[in-house]
C-alpha cells in the first residue's frame, strides 16, 4: 500500500543519472524522457533511499507531522 505522502521529483533539476532507480527497492521510479518519475506510486514504500543519492538534489521527501491530543 502506498504511503499518504510520496517523494517529489523536481524535473527541472533531474539530470537523469538513474542513481535513484538503483536504490528504489520496490521499483516505483523509472526514467521517462531522460528524467526520473514516480511511475508506480502504489508500490512506493517511502524507504527514503532515493533522496540522499540524488546528486542534483531533485528529490524531496516531504513528511507529515501528526499531533495527538495531549492527555490531562
Amino acid at each position: 500500500m502506498a504511503p499518504l505522502i510520496l517523494p517529489e521529483i523536481n524535473q527541472a533539476l533531474c539530470t537523469g543519472c538513474g542513481d535513484c532507480l538503483m536504490v528504489c527497492t520496490p521499483k516505483a521510479l523509472e526514467l521517462t524522457n531522460g528524467k526520473a518519475v514516480l511511475a508506480r506510486p502504489e508500490v512506493c514504500e517511502y524507504e527514503g533511499g532515493c533522496e540522499p543519492v540524488c546528486p542534483a538534489g531533485a528529490i524531496q521527501l516531504p513528511y507529515l507531522i501528526v499531533f495527538d491530543a495531549q492527555e490531562r
